[in-house]
């Protein structure tokens, strides 16, 4: 499930704790996701807690645990500290590991929070990224890490391709050895267009010219995502060092509840968290 499971054992019931905290409030005010969303802007984030726990795949880039979206979360969730009782965070809507509702009401049907909810809702959200980023940055780093090397894999096997189509233009070798490469590509897309090049004739100039292009093309998209995906990384790094900046208080909290384990695992990751993350 997680790299370190003790540290998730300790932290996952604290962090559902203050999620169930959090979102009774924002149900009982109204305050929820962005437009077109109809839970408790807290679930959003606790998505994430939903698909570690259920197993989802860590190192996907369509996983709700990619380093984007979970840069993203902390982003915001630093963000709500500031402005707790305001609704619609941005353009991120809730994912689907637990079902949506419509509300029965209008929002203006639901009590007008005071100062003391807001105070309440914004040490809530403080404790809950703390705890959220302890276990959710080295997800991150392991997804990112991941990405790139599969990434860096398939721009390496391009350079080779591009190198033999060359040598295949000059006569150097055969369609049958550029063949034999071709069906060893992890790219399903670069191997299916290879293939449909080079199984029926000898390619004319121009059409290895094309090929040449296309996967000169391949390699820009897959320089792009890299450089993504170290935004990404760098975006979560530069948030886990400055929600640790204040999360003593947090481990004060969690200790005077008993919670002395959990303090401890929020402790060292403050400790680490200057090497999390890509630069």
């Amino acid at each position: 499930m997680v790299a370190n499971k003790a540290k998730a054992e300790a932290l996952l019931p604290v962090m559902t704790r203050h999620f169930e905290e959090i979102r009774a409030i924002e149900a009982e005010h109204g305050i929820m996701g962005a437009e077109g969303d109809y839970r408790p802007r807290i679930e959003y984030f606790h998505d994430a807690v939903r698909a570690l726990t259920s197993g989802e795949d860590i190192y996907g880039k369509q996983s709700r645990l990619s380093v984007e979206r979970l840069a993203w979360d902390i982003g915001m969730l630093r963000a709500i500290q500031t402005k707790p009782l305001h609704a619609g965070r941005g353009e991120q809507h809730l994912s689907p590991h637990t079902g949506v509702a419509a509300s029965d009401s209008p929002l203006s049907a639901h009590p007008r929070p005071g100062g003391d909810i807001r105070l309440a809702l914004s040490q809530y959200y403080r404790d809950y990224t703390v705890l959220y980023v302890a276990i959710f940055a080295e997800i991150a780093d392991m997804n990112s890490t991941a990405r790139t090397e599969e990434i860096n894999t398939l721009v390496e096997d391009c350079h080779q391709l591009k190198d033999v189509l060359d040598k295949l233009a000059k006569g150097e070798i055969s369609v049958g050895e550029v063949l034999r490469l071709a069906d060893h590509l992890e790219h399903d897309g670069l191997r299916q267009a290879m293939m449909n090049l080079l199984s029926r004739k000898r390619p004319k100039p121009q059409e290895i010219a094309q090929a040449t292009k296309t996967i000169s093309g391949a390699i820009a998209a897959f320089d792009r995502e890299i450089a993504a995906i170290d935004a990404a990384g760098m975006n979560v790094a530069t948030g886990q060092l400055a929600v640790y900046e204040d999360a003593r208080d947090t481990v004060k909290r969690l200790a005077s509840a008993g919670l002395n384990i959990a303090g401890k695992f929020v402790e060292n990751a403050m400790s680490q968290g200057h090497g999390t993350g890509r630069g």
